[in-house]
């Protein structure tokens, strides 16, 4: 169980998302409805993760992230966005969060995503890592890719290893990776990371930092 502060505009939708996590068995110990008074709240309650819903075109939710691990730095932060357009990678890497999702998650990946972060992994909206993997200024249409790339691009969004996805295809870990290095190729890519997150690098497992789920 992880306890959690959790803010949102929409009153109606913040009660909705406090039945949600609780139901799955975390603890809301404090929610409000505008982003500025999150950090009271963050101070006063300590809690393992906090969840904002906000518009990223507010300019109120600029540098929030930084202001949010200034109060705990093992804070586990979580914001679900309203896009006013197609989101991009340098965007995502601004916001410099642990998990990310887009407004009308449904309820089984809104917890999935808590349980990730509250694991030390990160998680992404794989609605997201679909824009992603068609970025707006040089569109790559998915129909490039071959259907066992289409396949293994779709596992690794979702935050699936090599050995594993290996395993579930009945292949070998080379073939996948083979795969891989065509899909980034097609799709103009330069890695894992740019395919899910372009958060941290693949040596965070060996640095003592909290290990991504998606790289």
């Amino acid at each position: 169980m992880s306890t959690l502060v959790v803010a949102d505009p929409r009153g109606v939708y913040l009660a909705g998302l406090e039945w949600v996590l609780q139901k799955a068995g975390h603890d809301v110990v404090a929610q409000c409805r505008r982003p500025a008074d999150v950090l009271l709240h963050v101070e006063r309650q300590r809690p393992d993760i906090v969840i904002v819903g906000l518009d990223i075109a507010d300019p109120q939710t600029s540098g929030l992230s930084s202001r949010l691990k200034a109060c705990s730095s093992a804070l586990g932060i979580i914001f679900i966005v309203q896009p006013t357009g197609r989101l991009d990678i340098k965007e995502i890497q601004t916001l410099d969060v642990d998990g990310l999702l887009l407004d009308g998650i449904s309820h089984r990946n809104l917890v999935e995503c808590v349980n990730a972060v509250a694991s030390g992994k990160k998680w992404i909206d794989n609605k997201i890592v679909q824009q992603l993997l068609m970025p707006g200024s040089q569109p790559q249409p998915m129909s490039r890719l071959t259907g066992r790339e289409t396949e293994i691009a779709d596992l690794v969004s979702r935050g699936l290893r090599n050995k594993t996805i290996a395993q579930r295809l009945h292949v070998s870990e080379g073939t996948v990776k083979m795969h891989l290095h065509h899909v980034y190729a097609k799709l103009n890519l330069g890695g894992r990371a740019e395919l899910a997150w372009a958060a941290h690098g693949k040596d965070a497992d060996h640095s003592g930092t909290r290990h991504t789920g998606l790289l």
